[in-house]
């Protein structure tokens, strides 16, 4: 099974691991404890390395430093060179996320110019207001011919059966809990 793994993933999984990472995620989703989405997140990822293809997109590196960076923002003001420390400390996680896509053996997809023509040509992801961010990670695992796409945002997860692979077949959209029932 191909299965394309979104942002919001790696974060549960390193939030608890990562060098002021902590606070990426601090309250309960869905009924789940930090603890339970660190948990079920890495054990998709170990499902994924073990039985299955995995892939995410480049832009995942992106991701997760901003998230980072805007929790820190409120950590470091008022201090000289503030930007750059939150800048310093959030970057601190791209290497953590290599990493991670490294051990579980994920595929790292490019962010092409193909890649944001797709989102921006497709009519379901326009009509639904799916942000530009997640309209690449759908475009991405289209392209990649994704069978499931692993993703913690409500938007995305309301595109379930509704978006077709680059193989005529509906995409399964489900959360970390979800995907390990199905994995």
């Amino acid at each position: 099974m191909k299965v394309y793994i979104d942002t919001g993933v790696f974060i549960d999984y390193l939030s608890s691991q990562a060098i002021a990472g902590s606070s990426l995620r601090s309250t309960v989703r869905r009924g789940r404890t930090p603890e339970k989405l660190f948990e079920d997140a890495e054990n998709v990822l170990k499902k994924i390395a073990s039985s299955h293809t995995g892939a995410t997109s480049s832009l995942t590196y992106y991701e997760v430093e901003e998230a980072l960076f805007r929790q820190l923002t409120s950590v470091a003001t008022g201090m000289a060179n503030a930007s750059t420390i939150r800048v310093l400390a959030a970057r601190s996680i791209v290497p953590q996320t290599i990493t991670a896509v490294r051990f579980f053996s994920i595929e790292v997809l490019g962010l092409t110019a193909t890649t944001v023509e797709a989102q921006l040509n497709n009519v379901e992801l326009y009509v639904r207001g799916i942000r530009a961010a997640d309209a690449l990670h759908v475009a991405s695992a289209i392209d990649f011919d994704a069978d499931v796409l692993i993703s913690v945002d409500e938007d995305v997860l309301k595109l379930d059966g509704a978006i077709i692979n680059s193989s005529g077949v509906p995409i399964k959209f489900c959360d970390t809990d979800v995907a390990l029932t199905i994995l």
